[in-house]
Formats: structure tokens, C-alpha cells, sequence
């Protein structure tokens, strides 16, 4: 079996998590297939797929170009099917054709997106529908949202969970977190978000709910995610509140330093409207940090019960639910112990091997 990946979002935080995770699953399971791989210009073979073709597709993402360029090479490769790790797929494709959708964040936060993007998306969307023979999806919830909202075919949409990378179940030495700490000029026992900015994740909600905490066991709060243009606002709004000096903003936080940003923390904290999947809290999980996440969307599906849950939707319940994570050991110590071993199910061999049957489906006709 010769399969065509887009990998052109290679090193990109979100779907090139999942490219990498996906490829590494790959060379696990060790199925006897090969791989083309489109990736940017002067990309390289990764280690976990160290016989893929490499093809360098110059084609920017949401372009013109991709609509064509990638189709062509893709067509050329001889490849016994097509993986577009993303909604978006190309004109004039040949080989069968895998898709996976995260999430319809587009079609549920339009006020996010310019009307052009919504419309293309929305294009997308129709096109996957009408020409992918299998839609791979990160969770139940994204699947569900396919098949209610925009009618997808049950049988042609399959759950394959996202993994977690080994290297968040290490446990940092107490060390080297206090030696990190010192490097970004972090405080001890802080409340911990990671992700981005944007009005989805909640981060405004989540400041008015920590800022009502009780000033003698309120915990600084670290927000770690791009400076995009939603920072300014959310920076005014922590003056607005009167606490400057207690939330750090620390901006996008290399890779190896996500597991001791983490284990640094006296808690996680994901508030979200609205999930695909959402790695961050799982990420957390897996090193033994207390997390508390949002009843919406796919988190409480992911979380399972090693995470404690609030409702978004109501303010006071998320300020009791800090309130609960700060002040009860037991509870922390509880969350700590099953946080792991609920990680431990999410494995990104396991996505693969379910994304392989997918193949086989396929290529079995």
C-alpha cells in the first residue's frame, strides 16, 4: 500500500502535531506500506518515517496554488490513496480520497473568521462530503457535529483518537522544574492554561472566574499560548480587574519545555466553549497535574472522570471549581493518580492502526 500524505503543516502546533504523532504511530505498528509525503520546501525525512518519498510542495496553505499544485503532485506519486490531515482538499484528485476533520470550528464560532474564510470552509466541507470515501475524526463529538449538522454519511465517518506523546508521562526532576522556573521567571504553584488566545478557548472567562477567588488563596495564573491579536484585549482586561502583577502572559512555549511547564503547575485548567479533541488538558493529565476542564464539546469525552468538570456557561460554577482544585488535597492527589492511567489510553499507535483499517477499507473497495 503507497499512501499520499499533505504533510505540508508539518511543524505546524495543531495538525502537524497530529501529522508527526500519526507518522510515529505508523512505525509502531509496523504495516507494510510506504509513504509520499508533501512537506514545505526543504523539508526532510522524519525519523519516524525514515523510507517516505519526499516531495516538496511550494503551495501556501489556503492558497489558489494548494488547489492545484498539490493534486498534481499527489497524481504523480502513484499513490494508492490520498490522506489531507485537514478539511482542505485539491481539485482534480485521482487516488481515493481519506480526510480528516478536527473540528467545525468555522461553521460553530463564525464571528472568529471573515466571511471568506467561512465560505471557503464551508466549500471544503461540502467537497469532503461528497468525495471522501472515509472521514476520519478526533473524537465523538466531531464526528456527531459531521453527522447532524452538516448530514455526513455514518458509515463513512470514523472515530481515530488522537495520542500523547511518550515524553509527557516523564517525570521532571524537581530541579530542573525549579531551574525552568527560574528561566522564565515563573512563580511557584501557579494555575496553568495552555493554548491559544482565540474567543473560543475562554480565557476572558476564565480571568473573571479566577479573579474572584479569595485574594489569600488565589494562585498567580500563567496563560501560555502566540501574542496574537486577541492579547491586547485580554492584557486590558487583567488591568481592568485590578491584578497585573498575578497573570503572566509567557507567550508560545517551545516544545521540551511544555512537560515542565506543566509539572511546574499547582493545577490545569482548559475553560473552552469548544474542542475538537483538546491535547493540552491530556498533556497534563499524563504528567500527574490536577486538571480541570469545561462540560463542553469533546472534553469531558477525552477527560473521562481524571479531570474535574464545570460548567462555562456559569461563572461561579468554574470560581467553585478553582476554589475545590486549590484547596483540596485529596482531590489533587486523587486527580494526579488517574490522570496518567486515562492518558496511558490515548496513544497515537493506536490512531494509527485505526486509521490503517480505514486504508484498508479503502483499498479493499
Amino acid at each position: 500500500m503507497r499512501v499520499c500524505l499533505d504533510a505540508r503543516k508539518l511543524w505546524d502546533s495543531g495538525i502537524g502535531t497530529y501529522i508527526r504523532g500519526l507518522l510515529a504511530g505508523f512505525r509502531e505498528v509496523g504495516a507494510e506500506m510506504s509513504w509520499d509525503l508533501l512537506v514545505p520546501p526543504g523539508g526532510a525525512a522524519l525519523p519516524e518515517c525514515p523510507a517516505a518519498r519526499i516531495h516538496h510542495c511550494g503551495a501556501g496553505n489556503y492558497s489558489l496554488g494548494e488547489l492545484f499544485q498539490v493534486s498534481r503532485q499527489a497524481n504523480r506519486s502513484g499513490a494508492d490513496l490520498f490522506h489531507a490531515p485537514h478539511y482542505v482538499i485539491p481539485l482534480g484528485l485521482k487516488p481515493p480520497l481519506v480526510v480528516t476533520v478536527h473540528d467545525l470550528i468555522h461553521l460553530k464560532f463564525p464571528r472568529i473568521f471573515s466571511p471568506l474564510q467561512r465560505a471557503y470552509a464551508r466549500w471544503m466541507l461540502s467537497r469532503v462530503k461528497r468525495q471522501a470515501r472515509v472521514v476520519l475524526t478526533p473524537s465523538q463529538w466531531t464526528r456527531s457535529d459531521l453527522l447532524n449538522d452538516l448530514g455526513y454519511t455514518e458509515d463513512r465517518v470514523v472515530v481515530t483518537y488522537n495520542g500523547i506523546d511518550e515524553r509527557f508521562f516523564q517525570r521532571v526532576e524537581p530541579e530542573s522544574l525549579e531551574a525552568f522556573r527560574r528561566r522564565r521567571g515563573l512563580p511557584d504553584g501557579y494555575l496553568l492554561y495552555v493554548g491559544n488566545l482565540k474567543p473560543h478557548k475562554n480565557v476572558d472567562g476564565l480571568l473573571e472566574a479566577w479573579s474572584r477567588l479569595a485574594a489569600s488563596r488565589r494562585p498567580p495564573l500563567v496563560i501560555t499560548g502566540p501574542r496574537t491579536e486577541e492579547y491586547p484585549a485580554l492584557q486590558g482586561r487583567v488591568h481592568a480587574l485590578g491584578r497585573p502583577a498575578e497573570v503572566i502572559f509567557t507567550g508560545a512555549v517551545a516544545t521540551e519545555d511544555l512537560p515542565s511547564l506543566y509539572q511546574g503547575a499547582l493545577a490545569c485548567v482548559q475553560p473552552s466553549w469548544y474542542e475538537g479533541f483538546g491535547l493540552p488538558p491530556l498533556e497534563a493529565m499524563a504528567g500527574g497535574v490536577p486538571t480541570v476542564v469545561s462540560n463542553r464539546a469533546s472534553l469531558p469525552e477525552v477527560a473521562g472522570p481524571a479531570a474535574l468538570v464545570f460548567d462555562p456557561g456559569k461563572s461561579d460554577e468554574m470560581t467553585a471549581a478553582l476554589e475545590s482544585i486549590i484547596t483540596d488535597e485529596e482531590l489533587r492527589r486523587r486527580l494526579s493518580r488517574s490522570g496518567p492511567e486515562r492518558a496511558r489510553t490515548f496513544t497515537w499507535r493506536r490512531c494509527a492502526q485505526q486509521t490503517l483499517e480505514a486504508y484498508r477499507r479503502i483499498i479493499a473497495g
